[in-house]
């Protein structure tokens, strides 16, 4: 926390950042939320609060240069002492740094940090950087205090290498043809995602007895399809197997107009599409992700949609296929999309959301259809985001984690109608509806149509009053209730036995 301290001085004292060349902001948050919930766990009702502090530095050169990091401290810290560094509780003074899953968090991180600069020809971006595209279904920024319901608490974040430019500016400056300043983008990157996974991988299975019919089991010993490793067990030359390592390229195009002239109203429209080339040799993985998005704003008409799709084959998943030549290996055919059409003007906003998330309803087959939507991609604040991310939490452990829904909309199709109604300047009232329909039912995570009888998932009805004053300060308070039927198995995992359950939930913030 020292460094959190003395983070202010430094900026002041620093003499390179006094030059009138130079610009510093911050920006960021800290936040505490609160949750309380009622017959979701077992008919119990509970209730915490956990901290978020989130600093990010800008240096900002002339506009030519940038350098940015962000700091999460206190992140999901819960409030009190809970390692009880007082022995005797009624007697507690100093709190701890417990999150809501009972494990230790640290004081501190530096999550991101990275620098863009122009160069002749666009801008080009170097570091541990935020990820976002459309409507964050793919990849999801996770930053802002900005959802209709519920937080961000993930984020995606790559270590990245990223080219940004205006193809029209560079035809018209070598060519000679192309409006250079037409709002069409295009970009670039490499991820490097990983360099040496701690796990080691096989592909098959050797039983070590001297029963395995498989020739590269001879002299193995007994193995799994994975093993979990420890980083003492890494050669001092770890980095120079490029077979474990995993790549990402990314290709963007984008058409961002804003304030074009369409007869005597002003439109905003952006479209465009990201695809994403994601491999690793060891896994024999090679996967295609393309995702388009649009979004039209025209008079009080609001539209906006992203639709993904994720193709391709991977024997990188500790998940038995029915091949028994290659036991491992799945065709990815996954799909996910979002649409939204609404009504606004400057105090209303109303709006039809509807939504799909890829099941699976047999993971041991050789075909692999089920992910969820990020989960920074808040759906209301009951069915997704507690009840279906805990049951998949319980239902893929250990090294199928992946898996879980942590949040995100998963193995469904819902209907999502909500609307928001600032009734005074910076006070707002929040209502949605929820209804979700399983896609593809697994019999674990969601019952099978031969085990249940409901068609749906369950509903939930959401409401919020939401704050702000004193530019900085964000208060609100959220609530919940929710139904869901036995689609969901709640009751063998520790939740709701009638399947009733409500949340109530608060935040103050302020912003940098």
């Amino acid at each position: 926390m020292q460094m959190l301290k003395t983070l202010p001085l430094l900026l002041l004292a620093s003499p390179a950042l006094a030059a009138e060349d130079y610009d510093v902001s911050l920006e960021g948050h800290y936040r505490m939320r609160s949750h309380s919930f009622g017959s979701l766990f077992t008919d119990k009702t509970g209730s915490y609060t956990a901290h978020q502090l989130r600093l990010q530095p800008v240096f900002n050169f002339q506009d030519r240069a940038k350098f940015t990091f962000m700091i999460d401290a206190l992140d999901g810290v819960v409030w009190g002492d809970n390692m009880s560094v007082s022995r005797t509780a009624v007697f507690a003074g100093d709190p701890t740094n417990t999150g809501p899953d009972g494990g230790e968090i640290s004081d501190f991180r530096v999550r991101r940090a990275w620098t863009e600069f122009n160069i002749p020809i666009g801008i080009l971006r170097v570091g541990r950087q935020p990820s976002h595209w459309g409507m964050g279904l793919l990849a999801n920024e996770g930053t802002e205090i900005d959802d209709t319901f519920g937080e961000n608490y993930y984020g995606s974040t790559y270590d990245r290498v990223m080219f940004l430019t205006r193809p029209l500016a560079l035809t018209n400056a070598f060519f000679g043809f192309g409006d250079a300043n037409q709002p069409f983008f295009a970009a670039f990157g490499v991820d490097r995602l990983v360099e040496d996974p701690l796990v080691e991988y096989y592909g098959f299975q050797c039983e070590g007895d001297g029963t395995d019919t498989n020739p590269e089991c001879e002299g193995s010993g007994e193995h799994d399809y994975t093993e979990d490793r420890d980083p003492s067990q890494r050669d001092r030359d770890w980095w120079a197997d490029n077979d474990d390592d995993v790549y990402e390229f990314l290709y963007v195009l984008l058409y961002k107009g804003e304030g074009l002239k369409w007869g005597d109203d002003v439109a905003d429209l952006n479209a465009g599409v990201y695809v994403v080339k994601r491999m690793q040799a060891e896994s024999n993985s090679e996967v295609l992700i393309y995702d388009a998005y649009a979004k039209l704003a025209w008079k009080n008409f609001l539209f906006e949609g992203e639709a993904l799709t994720i193709r391709g084959q991977t024997e990188g998943i500790a998940l038995p296929s029915a091949d028994p030549e290659k036991p491992l290996l799945k065709e990815a055919k996954i799909t996910g999309a979002v649409a939204r059409v609404g009504f606004q003007t400057p105090g209303v906003r109303a709006v039809m959301e509807a939504g799909y998330a890829s099941g699976d309803d047999n993971p041991g087959d050789e075909i692999f259809t089920g992910r969820a939507l990020h989960p920074d991609h808040n759906v209301g604040l009951l069915l997704y985001e507690e009840i279906l991310a805990r049951v998949s939490q319980n239902v893929w452990e250990g090294k199928l984690n992946g898996l879980r829904s942590r949040g995100g909309v998963y193995n469904s199709t819902y209907i999502y109608p909500h609307a928001v109604i600032e009734f005074l300047p910076g006070w707002s009232f929040v209502a949605a509806y929820l209804l979700a329909f399983p896609d593809s039912p697994d019999g674990a995570v969601i019952l099978t149509d031969e085990q249940s009888d409901s068609s749906t998932l369950g509903w939930e009805v959401d409401a919020a009053l939401k704050i702000r004053w004193a530019e900085h300060m964000d208060f609100s308070i959220e609530a919940a209730y929710a139904e869901v039927t036995d689609r969901i198995p709640t009751a063998n995992h520790g939740l709701t036995n009638d399947g009733k359950a409500w949340t109530v939930q608060t935040r103050l913030a302020y912003r940098f």
